[in-house]
């Protein structure tokens, strides 16, 4: 090979493997910001849950349509939560949903924590009053204004929801 073909191969070869770095870095640049999973674990079975809402503090009220996970649950059995620091770094809420179906009885239990002050939790598949657990969802609060009314309101812009199906003893 000729001085002039080396160096036209080797000036071919530099603007590829250039061209290649900026490819690369730009997707992951513009690469979506991957959600937090809550781990959740019942009964030996285990899943990572999405979130059901997922949308930037700045605009708590977006588009985002994920889905409810689902885990069987069954007395003696209780429902561990473990929460990533995304989470559990910030204020947060939890709200487990207990069921009788003979009475159609349903009750919600709300509770709130504050940043880094816990990041596991476990739910009793049957509460104290034999309620048993259908659901819960951990949530991410954001304060809005309603500027109609200039009226203050907490919605959740982040959600973690999980259905819990009885399972009867096997």
């Amino acid at each position: 090979m000729t001085r002039r073909t080396l160096i036209a191969l080797s000036a071919l070869v530099a603007v590829v493997g250039v061209a290649f770095v900026l490819v690369v870095g730009n997707a992951i640049l513009s690469a979506p910001e991957e959600a937090p999973r809550v781990s959740a674990f019942a009964d030996g079975r285990y899943e990572e849950v999405e979130p059901f809402r997922y949308c930037p503090v700045q605009e708590p009220l977006c588009d985002y349509e994920g889905t409810t996970a689902s885990l069987p649950v069954r007395e003696g059995y209780p429902l561990q939560l473990s929460l990533p620091g995304a989470i559990s770094e910030n204020p947060w809420g939890f709200a487990s949903v207990y069921a009788d179906d003979a009475s159609g009885t349903v009750v919600e239990a709300d509770e709130y924590y504050a940043p880094g002050s816990r990041n596991t939790l476990t739910v009793p598949a049957v509460n104290d009053d034999g309620l048993t657990l259908i659901g819960v969802e951990i949530r991410l609060p954001s304060g809005v204004i309603d500027v109609d009314t200039d009226q203050e309101e907490i919605v959740s812009h982040a959600i973690w929801s999980i259905a819990t199906t009885p399972e009867t003893d096997s």
